[in-house]
């Protein structure tokens, strides 16, 4: 059973900071393995600032050593705290309203970089973003020329393969997934996070180099081939850009790609429909993802429905986007 642990940041002579999606995190910890583990998101030279979160991850010695490769993560909200267990022994609280991330893990998760880059630091910064105005959205986002390309639609609907085939027809990725979301002064501003892509198996009819490895069963349970950016493609992986363009991707059984102008008013409803709810003690953090959503739904927007393959519908949004 995991255990609730008093994590005393004094205690946890290892601070750092870090840069996730556009947050800054100050990051303390007991543990030189953790803190090599999160070295790529090292930011030295940033200052701290309204966009930052605190959080602090105890090794406990105590905790079985090795990591349970197929251990899923559970969630439970209390209020402004979300409570997270890992397996059977690992805990985390977040703290919305305070902006605080408290856990304690494993030596085989303090050791283990994939945990950290792939997994719970993005996951953080999905909870805790919110709260200091960098907004997680469900959607996969592609720089071209220094303008961001968004595709949101249903889980399964194709938004990782029609990524990876738009990675290699002239864009750059910057996620297939979740993209992070701040309004500057000069605009808006998408993030990404360089996790690998995480295609379905039945992505292996489109993409037949995957035939020489097998898919890995990832921490929420979900079987999927793992491609880092740099197979992708020859372009380069941008970790920014700015919103131009706004895809509804939906899948349809004709021919042909089709591309339906969306409304601000829809788009922001549909932006709205698929966020998770916030408590009642952050009502700031309600007020600025609101705020940045009614932004992005001021792209320029489309419903896209196409019955043809990721390639195929790829180079048409790379045609489209040129004229648009």
């Amino acid at each position: 059973m995991a255990k609730l642990h008093i994590v005393n940041r004094a205690a946890l002579p290892l601070q750092t900071d870090l840069l996730i999606a556009g947050a800054h995190c100050a990051f303390a910890t007991n543990s030189e393995q953790i803190l090599a583990a999160v070295d790529r998101w090292r930011c030295p030279t940033r200052p701290l600032s309204l966009r930052t979160f605190e959080m602090n991850v105890f090794l406990d010695a105590s905790l079985p050593s090795s990591r349970d490769v197929k251990a899923q993560t559970h969630f439970r909200g209390l209020h402004h705290l979300v409570f997270a267990t890992i397996g059977s022994y690992e805990l985390f609280v977040f703290d919305l309203r305070r902006r605080q991330v408290a856990g304690a893990v494993s030596q085989g998760s303090a050791s283990e970089s994939t945990f950290w880059n792939s997994h719970w630091l993005p996951i953080t910064v999905g909870v805790m973003g919110t709260t200091v105005g960098v907004v997680p959205v469900h959607s996969a986002c592609l720089d071209l020329n220094g303008k961001a390309l968004l595709i949101a639609g249903a889980s399964g609907v194709g938004k990782s393969t029609l990524s990876v085939a738009l990675a290699r027809c002239g864009f750059s990725l910057v996620s297939d997934d979740w993209t992070y979301i701040s309004e500057e002064a000069d605009g808006l501003i998408a993030h990404g996070i360089n996790a690998p892509v995480k295609l379905l198996p039945d992505a292996i009819q489109y993409f037949p180099e995957l035939s020489d490895r097998s898919p890995r069963m990832w921490f929420n349970g979900e079987v999927a081939f793992e491609v880092e950016h740099k197979e992708l493609s020859q372009n380069s992986t941008a970790l920014r850009s700015r919103p131009r363009w706004l895809l509804f991707l939906e899948r349809t059984s004709e021919s042909g790609c089709d591309f339906v102008p969306c409304s601000a008013g829809d788009a922001q409803a549909l932006f709205e429909s698929s966020a998770e709810r916030l408590p009642d003690q952050v009502p700031d953090a309600s007020i600025k993802r609101s705020s940045v959503i009614r932004s992005i739904a001021n792209c320029r927007c489309w419903h896209l429905r196409t019955g043809e393959s990721p390639q195929a519908t790829a180079d048409a949004v790379r045609k489209f986007c040129e004229k648009n």
